[in-house]
């Protein structure tokens, strides 16, 4: 898992950048292929990366991989409120500054305890990728 977690913050050849389809079916699609019990995109595969649970959210981060390459495109991050229900599904993308900026526009809609809960997350995953380069 360790290995798994450097993935998030360095951008080597073993990433490639996202692209907006990728980025779509992310934020929108997959939500659809859970609810109606599809297949992942054809050509992907998803492996669990780290989760964070909290006492009102959880954040499950997957690295979303194209199969053909074996290069992490983007990260899906499964963003839920334990107090209300709400799930939502974003994506931070990989060297594609278009895309950071429309995730980024995203996260200005959400309240500042998720976002909170959600900073926190990140900063999990920051300190177990140091710990784990030592």
């Amino acid at each position: 898992m360790k290995k798994i977690i450097l993935a998030l913050l360095f951008v080597t050849g073993l990433n490639a950048q996202t692209t907006e389809i990728e980025y779509n079916y992310l934020t929108k699609g997959y939500q659809e292929t859970v609810t109606k019990g599809l297949d992942l995109k054809q050509g992907y595969e998803l492996k669990d990366m780290f989760v964070h649970n909290e006492t009102n959210y959880q954040f499950d981060f997957k690295l979303f991989n194209e199969q053909s390459t074996k290069k992490t495109k983007a990260i899906l991050v499964i963003a839920t409120s334990k107090t209300w229900g709400n799930v939502y599904y974003l994506c931070l993308p990989i060297s594609n500054l278009d895309l950071q900026l429309k995730y980024n526009d995203y996260l200005q809609t959400w309240d500042k305890d998720i976002l909170r809960a959600y900073s926190f997350a990140l900063s999990r995953i920051t300190s177990l990728s140091l710990e784990s380069a030592d």
